[in-house]
């Protein structure tokens, strides 16, 4: 989010339908970089949690249909064009 957005979080991101997929998609790059989590593990916890995704699983969304996440992630520089993070936060 940005930093507007950030500087009054409490629960409610309020984000729109692109970013939300944004942010379920960088979740599951990001559990590579905890320690005893991985893509895997993540994937199976967001189905358990209650994640509804059109192809009936985050792993079947994340393989074939998450085209406009990655992209979304890429245009606000959160992850770069080999699917790792920058570690930088969102501007805009």
């Amino acid at each position: 989010m940005d930093i507007a957005r950030r500087s009054k979080l409490n629960t409610d991101a309020e984000g729109d339908y692109d970013e939300e997929n944004g942010v379920c998609y960088l979740q599951i790059l990001l559990a590579d970089h905890l320690p005893h989590v991985g893509m895997e593990r993540m994937m199976v916890d967001m189905d358990r949690w209650g994640y509804t995704f059109r192809l009936g699983s985050a792993k079947a969304w994340f393989e074939n249909d998450a085209e406009d996440a990655y992209q979304w992630l890429i245009d606000h520089n959160i992850i770069d064009t080999r699917k790792q993070p920058t570690w930088k936060f969102r501007q805009s």
